[in-house]
């Protein structure tokens, strides 16, 4: 399976879990705090095919994403952030798709959206740092979901655009 068809598939499976858990998902156009502030940690095939999307955008677009880029810092706004939308949407990493989700890791441990502490995702259903309902059981971190695929080396976005 090539990355585009894994990628559809990924976004109906996601689109079934968004749904499922909509009632505890308050994401929308211009809602960007998960693009804000974080880790971005993406393969090189996801660079790669982000790459695309970059190539693809009108002039004034890539020189403000350029512009990004020269003041990227781990942990702080994702580059492709334009106006709180993101850029290239079609061609965002997986970490971006699976964002807003809470689901169980391996570990047995719950992953919550960053969201969740200002008042988001899940925030009616999380308290003193649990979540109250059955997350969702599958691990989509872009490790597990990229299982079997030459993806290559997973790094965080600033260290890949330095």
């Amino acid at each position: 399976m090539n990355y585009k068809d894994f990628l559809k598939a990924l976004d109906k499976k996601l689109a079934e879990y968004f749904e499922r858990d909509s009632e505890h998902i308050y994401c929308q156009i211009g809602c960007s705090a998960c693009c804000e502030k974080g880790d971005y940690p993406l393969s090189q095939l996801e660079l790669e095919y982000l790459m695309q999307g970059f190539i693809a955008l009108d002039n004034p677009t890539k020189q403000r994403v350029q512009e990004n880029v020269k003041n990227i810092q781990k942990g702080g706004v994702c580059p492709f952030l334009i106006d709180k939308k993101c850029s290239v949407y079609p061609y965002r990493p997986i970490i971006c798709r699976v964002h807003g989700l809470a689901y169980l890791c391996n570990n047995m441990t719950v992953k919550v959206p960053y969201c969740v502490n200002v008042g988001k995702n899940y925030h009616k259903v999380y308290e003193n740092g649990e979540i109250v309902i059955n997350p969702i059981s599958e691990n989509l971190d872009t490790k597990i979901l990229l299982k079997g695929c030459n993806y290559g080396e997973i790094r965080n976005l600033a260290d890949w655009l330095k």
